[in-house]
């Protein structure tokens, strides 16, 4: 979960954008009202700018201090799936639930990065285990655990930390032939919920007072109801990519096992618990799926529900496993993908024209290429079901930790950012043109006006003797018409097509 954090830079637009609004907080003191580059922020509520604002005052505003409590948080959701399945499975079945988690270079990738997905992963992990304890010991603190966890999940994310929990439980108990009055009023939803505003509420009235109502209109409206609605920033596709999200991308360290695993909890649905797993994973996937807006992050509170389902799977298989004719095809086509991963990444890389010089890159994942012929030896030979998910998940980890300390930094070197700010003087004025990257916000440390018109750029230049300004190659043309402002530099965005422009004026 911690691996590099410190050495990667702060350069995917929403990590800028909250590292950034969240530096704003540290340093103004003002908790209550975010702010980016001098603009309302209105994305989400703050307590994921809380806790890095506190890594900030230990680590310094940078990337570690940015990123530690995400890693932080990391750790403990998979403590919690471990602790979980340690209590309502077996050891075994605690270890690969974990295991799960650790292998999946998706979820390191979360809790890699300064955004509330991290946060909200937590706290809506929490909320489901806390609930099916909750519901089957009665336990007053379990009780209290969930509906704090949700006002946590409220103060992280809004009004998805009550849905997603809500529904579960809902189903759950349906299904259960349990959603009866007497089992509703034990498990205290007017009080309970009552606790959960009691978290949240008060920062909501006091943001809402403060911007005479401003910031709630837009959160509510544009990022939670619009986005469900109608595809934001241009992140649509069809409901079956959402499940792709998850159960590709995701669990993909464990391919092979995962629709036997749902399955096998389908079968044997008297198990409680593994029936609780399933539901929880499907309702979170369901309700993104159904969504306008899909984005992968979207869906990674569902893993460690479907880690408990997909660890419990593992701990009960044995060599009977490979008796079935489709266990094997799906075991040998995920070792065919392995076996190409390098061929694959290199040909990835080099179809970038600012990465192509990177392709070698590709060499790194030889080690899934071992895993992918050693799945073929199993499968065929020696049918050791348990040394194969050994050597699966030794060879993902190994790959994640070389991608981490590795190879992204290699890839993360080419950002424009990074290329870009040594050539500048940074204690000269900088503007912004039409488009900003993000990322130059937080690198700098300041604030950064934008200006829409060439007139407003004109005049901002007045101000100061000379400066720069940051914009994009498609409004040269447009800058060039300015006098005495020049071409300096430009970096094409890591993985976007635009390429980043500078232009100075006055003397450097």
């Amino acid at each position: 979960m911690f691996a590099n954090i410190g050495g990667l830079d702060v350069y995917a637009l929403d990590e800028a954008k909250n590292a950034e609004a969240a530096r704003y907080m540290y340093e103004s003191g003002n908790y209550v009202v975010p702010f980016y580059n001098g603009d309302l922020r209105t994305d989400k509520p703050p307590l994921h700018y809380y806790f890095m604002a506190a890594g900030y005052s230990l680590f310094g505003v940078n990337a570690f201090g940015a990123r530690f409590f995400s890693s932080l948080f990391g750790v403990l959701t998979i403590v919690l799936t471990f602790l979980f399945v340690l209590k309502h499975f077996n050891t075994r079945a605690a270890i690969l639930s974990s295991l799960v988690l650790i292998a999946s270079l998706h979820f390191n990738l979360q809790f890699h990065m300064s955004v509330p997905d991290p946060y909200l992963i937590l706290f809506i992990t929490w909320a489901y285990f806390s609930f099916y304890d909750a519901y089957k010991t009665g336990n007053r603190w379990q009780l209290f655990s969930f509906y704090f966890a949700i006002g946590c999940g409220l103060l992280t994310k809004g009004p998805i930390a009550v849905a997603l929990p809500g529904l579960t439980a809902v189903i759950f108990l349906l299904l259960n032939r349990d959603f009866k009055w007497k089992t509703i009023w034990r498990m205290q939803p007017f009080g309970g919920l009552l606790l959960s505003l009691m978290v949240a509420l008060p920062w909501y009235y006091e943001v809402h007072k403060q911007t005479n109502g401003a910031w709630t209109e837009d959160f509510f409206f544009k990022h939670n109801f619009s986005r469900y609605s109608e595809a934001m920033e241009g992140h649509e596709g069809i409901f079956i990519i959402t499940f792709a999200f998850v159960f590709v991308l995701g669990m993909l360290t464990f391919l092979p096992f995962v629709f036997q695993s749902i399955k096998y909890a389908i079968l044997n649905r008297k198990n409680e618990p593994l029936l609780y797993s399933l539901i929880a994973a499907l309702v979170v996937v369901i309700f993104f799926a159904s969504s306008s807006t899909k984005l992968p992050n979207y869906t990674v509170p569902s893993y460690p529900v479907l880690a408990v389902v997909l660890g419990f799977y593992l701990s009960q298989i044995d060599t009977q496993w490979f008796t079935n004719k489709w266990n094997k095809l799906g075991l040998g086509l995920y070792s065919v993908l392995l076996v190409g991963f390098p061929a694959g990444i290199y040909f990835g890389l080099k179809g970038d024209p600012s990465l192509s010089h990177l392709s070698w890159l590709g060499v790194y994942f030889i080690i899934l290429t071992g895993v992918g012929i050693y799945n073929f030896y199993t499968m065929f030979r020696s049918k050791n079901i348990a040394a194969l998910l050994r050597w699966n998940v030794a060879g993902w980890m190994a790959t994640i930790l070389l991608f981490f300390y590795l190879i992204f930094p290699q890839v993360d070197a080419e950002n424009p950012v990074r290329k870009l700010v040594p050539q500048m003087e940074t204690s000269k004025a900088m503007i912004a043109y039409a488009r900003l990257n993000p990322a130059f916000v937080f690198a700098l440390e300041r604030e950064i006006p934008r200006f829409s018109t060439l007139q407003e750029i004109e005049e901002a230049m007045t101000q100061a003797p000379s400066g720069y300004v940051i914009s994009r190659t498609d409004y040269r043309e447009e800058l060039e018409q300015i006098d005495g402002l020049e071409y300096h530099s430009e970096a094409k965005d890591l993985f976007e097509n635009p390429t980043t422009l500078v232009m100075k004026w006055g003397k450097h």
